[in-house]
């Protein structure tokens, strides 16, 4: 037992107001970037996770369709979040209850039997999450296990300070994610290393981008220092770009953003009506499989 449970802060509390969007989204609508937390007594972190210096508050499926339902999402890719790392339970629990609506990105451990990784892959199970917070080298026997199943690789790194990876991402069999645009400093803009490199990656033809504000300097909307990143993105390969949330925003220090209002930045991102019917609809069907609409 943790016995500093209770005494830890708390990581900010989300926004759970929804004025009406001014995005009306297209039916299909997929969010890429959301984690699950909790209910805790059910699902429980995994002890001294790489942010156990944090309490968390419960942000469990239940809030998370309340979300979607502002918004007028009606498809997710719930990401498993570093918290829970290698227990995948809430993502099968997930799957379970929503097989069409939802697919998952899940962080197998080394030791995960064909067996796991087949129930998984059938409950809906597509990706498997990389990140250098949780481990220094790429794991490539089970990249190569992961990829067998179908799963496309996704990366959680900052491009703009970690290099030595750079190789292998590009090695990636299959398809790949690169999440948060890569973490990369708007400051240094699209000739910055890392925003380079992101391209790199796009030229593969097997690499999706997930668009977010997170990486911006900005304390509060507009979060504008992110707009020529994006559009040179939009520009140059609109057909492997994703929206992610990135709900419930945990170990977000800057003021909590409202998820209406991360939306409704994509009326200025992306003004041309089917370049984001591709970004919220088509791309994520292509790339995770969802049912087609109607079938």
């Amino acid at each position: 037992m943790d016995d500093t449970a209770g005494t830890r802060p708390f990581s900010p509390k989300i926004d759970r107001t929804y004025p009406k969007p001014k995005l009306k989204l297209p039916p299909g609508a997929c969010d890429t970037h959301f984690h699950f937390i909790g209910p805790q007594k059910q699902f429980p972190l995994k002890p001294n996770h790489v942010f156990s210096h944090l309490e968390f508050e419960d942000t469990p499926i239940e809030d998370w369709l309340k979300m979607q339902d502002a918004l007028g999402l009606t498809r997710g890719l719930h990401v498993q979040s570093m918290m829970y790392e290698n227990n995948y339970e809430i993502a099968l629990h997930g799957q379970c209850r929503f097989p069409d609506r939802l697919r998952a990105v899940v962080i197998p451990w080394p030791g995960i039997t064909e067996g796991e990784l087949d129930i998984l892959t059938k409950a809906g199970a597509v990706g498997y999450r990389i990140t250098n917070r949780l481990a220094k080298t790429i794991d490539q026997r089970l990249v190569a296990r992961t990829h067998e199943h179908g799963w496309s690789m996704h990366y959680l790194v900052k491009l703009d300070e970690k290099d030595d990876w750079n190789a292998q991402i590009l090695a990636s069999p299959g398809n790949f994610v690169i999440e948060h645009m890569g973490g990369v400093n708007p400051a240094k803009g699209v000739n910055g290393a890392g925003f380079k490199f992101m391209l790199r990656c796009l030229d593969t033809g097997r690499c999706w981008v997930k668009l977010s504000p997170r990486i911006s300097n900005q304390e509060t909307f507009p979060f504008s220092d992110t707009d020529p990143l994006v559009r040179k993105l939009v520009d140059y390969a609109a057909t492997r770009l994703l929206w992610g949330s990135d709900w419930p925003h945990p170990q977000y220090f800057k003021p909590m953003p409202n998820d209406v209002a991360l939306l409704d930045m994509m009326l200025d991102w992306v003004p041309d009506e089917q370049t984001r019917k591709l970004i919220f609809v088509d791309n994520p069907a292509e790339l995770f499989g969802f049912p087609l609409l109607g079938a």
